[in-house]
């Protein structure tokens, strides 16, 4: 597959650059066109798509990185601090709730707020989004009670979700095509980081302070970003498709009925049925448990009507717009690509969880200390991410070689992670896999996020964006789900054959009064532990695994170019 090259013409104006947008010339399969939609040339317009340069350009890449980092950070903040809030609150076994919350609204908006921004334009459902963000930050921050700081957690996961969708989108529409891997090694690097900072920083805070700031150091962030945004960024950007005219337009019927309300809850009830079923699971320590296999049935029918509706509103309406278009199911290309989002994200965020608190539970260090272990797992992904772009920007190797090459490094360093079970000693040779698996994370995230541009059609552009990001969480979320659903009753049960039942839900309760058993029997604790978390890690190995033959189904030798787009 190839890319027709593009040549940009650049304007004398200090603050934009005209470029003309190009062509797709693909080997994706093609898809029969219905008398009712679009052809390609009403699809992709060659007129002039601007840029903003100079200090506007500067400062809106500062703020999305910011705000980036923030709800990214957000993500995996909790893992080092979970203990210690458990510990005030009690109710170890929820305690998870405080991580899937908000990943189960971080991911489950994302194509809602995408198809609401085309709607409503891109700075005011960023603005909108850091505004509920920074709200619910403040009501995290000021929970009384674990359940209490759940159900914050789910709201701060609606506003971060809606910032991160912006954020994406808004790569592919603030910087020329020939540009995308350069800030796209940006964005990555900033969404690694956040992922490596968010336990140090909760841990050092733990440490230092109050868990309740984790929370509360997000609110003076985004005080201070809310009048930048409405300042520096256009109201519409120049690859958007449409935006209503006026606030009245906006809320018209005309306007509303674009919204895909129907897709929209059955996509997230779906989410929300499944992750909970996982959770539901890991508690009550049977798959066989009335509330579980309700759960989990009742969340089939979401599914089902989900389907149907997308293909009917994609096929056979005109309104309204379909959040997740049937145009993605019918290319192997584009399907292939959000199944292996969702596995890297399953990899990515069981890992990120998963490796401090084995730290923290096995080996006794404190929340920072085990922050500063995942270093070797979490720069890694940055790593490869920086090394992928370039390998596919300057020697135009095709993604899916990357994709590739990054699925066997995870299992190479999952399978040598898995078999590491020393409770005595940290074993050094273990942070050489947690690198292995790390770079193969990046090569992954970088390749899929290049090839969005020049598969997606242009009217697409938004939704597929963020329906990559949205199923990378929502990999992510049922990824942790399973392994906690897999992990705990296996601890659960092992701990009865040592304990008595009294002390085993104490310790399932507090993980810290782990410290007051003495002796061998410690180290039989410990070791059970530690077999739970490499049976999660074994869980780990076969998503990485199913990579390989999901990236034989969309393959192709496109190449991104710098310079090409499909715009």
């Amino acid at each position: 597959m190839s890319l027709h090259e593009s040549r940009s013409a650049e304007t004398t104006d200090s603050n934009v650059v005209a470029v003309p947008e190009s062509h797709l010339a693909s080997d994706v399969e093609p898809m029969e066109k219905k008398a009712d939609e679009p052809s390609s040339e009403e699809t992709i317009s060659p007129a002039e798509t601007h840029y903003p340069t100079g200090w506007r350009l500067h400062l809106s890449t500062i703020s999305l990185s910011v705000l980036i980092f923030l709800v990214q950070m957000e993500s995996s903040i909790a893992s080092t601090t979970l203990l210690k809030i458990t510990d005030q609150f009690g109710g170890y076994e929820k305690s998870s709730w405080v991580f899937t919350a908000y990943m189960l609204t971080y991911c489950g908006f994302q194509m809602i707020w995408a198809k609401w921004s085309d709607i409503a334009g891109r700075r005011l459902t960023l603005l909108v989004c850091v505004v509920i963000f920074t709200i619910s930050s403040a009501l995290c921050g000021a929970s009384q009670s674990l359940i209490q700081l759940i159900q914050f957690r789910w709201i701060q996961g609606i506003g971060g979700c809606g910032i991160f969708a912006m954020g994406q989108i808004y790569l592919f529409e603030l910087y020329p095509p020939h540009l995308w891997p350069f800030y796209m090694t940006i964005f990555t690097a900033v969404i690694a980081f956040s992922l490596i900072a968010g336990p140090l920083l909760g841990g050092g805070i733990t440490e230092s302070g109050s868990w309740r700031w984790i929370f509360l150091l997000n609110v003076p962030a985004g005080v201070l970003l809310i009048p930048a945004i409405y300042l520096i960024f256009p109201r519409k950007s120049g690859n958007q498709v449409s935006i209503e005219s006026s606030n009245r337009a906006l809320f018209s019927s005309a306007s509303l009925r674009k919204v895909d309300i129907l897709g929209s809850v059955t996509l997230l009830g779906a989410s929300i049925l499944l992750s909970t079923g996982f959770q539901e699971a890991s508690i009550v320590s049977s798959w066989k448990s009335a509330v579980v296999l309700s759960l989990i049935i009742c969340s089939i029918p979401f599914i089902a009507v989900f389907l149907a509706w997308e293909w009917f509103v994609t096929t056979r309406r005109e309104f309204p717009e379909p959040v997740f278009p049937w145009r993605f199911f019918q290319s192997r290309v584009r399907i292939g690509m959000i199944i292996n989002t969702f596995l890297v994200g399953s990899v990515t965020y069981v890992c990120s969880v998963q490796i401090p608190q084995k730290f923290m539970t096995v080996h006794g260090l404190s929340p920072f200390d085990a922050a500063i272990k995942l270093l070797s797992f979490g720069v890694l992904i940055s790593g490869g991410s920086s090394v992928a772009a370039a390998l596919m920007g300057k020697l135009r190797i095709p993604p899916c070689w990357m994709i590739l090459f990054g699925a066997v490094m995870q299992v190479i360093g999952l399978v040598l992670l898995s078999r590491v079970k020393d409770t005595a000693r940290i074993e050094p040779a273990q942070y050489a896999y947690h690198v292995l698996a790390g770079l193969g994370v990046g090569f992954i995230n970088a390749a899929i996020t290049l090839l969005v541009p020049y598969i997606m059609e242009k009217r697409d552009l938004a939704t597929g964006t963020a329906a990559i990001s949205q199923f990378r969480m929502l990999g992510g979320l049922m990824g942790l789900s399973i392994a906690v659903s897999l992990s705990t009753p296996q601890i659960r049960s092992q701990l009865l054959g040592v304990l008595p039942a009294a002390d085993v839900s104490q310790l399932l309760e507090r993980t810290e009064t782990i410290n007051t058993i003495d002796g061998v029997l410690l180290e039989t604790v410990k070791g059970i532990f530690a077999e739970g978390y490499s049976l999660q890690i074994k869980m780990l190995v076969g998503f990485a695994v199913a990579q390989v033959p999901t990236t034989l189904l969309m393959w192709t030798n496109q190449a991104a170019e710098p310079g090409t787009g499909h715009s």
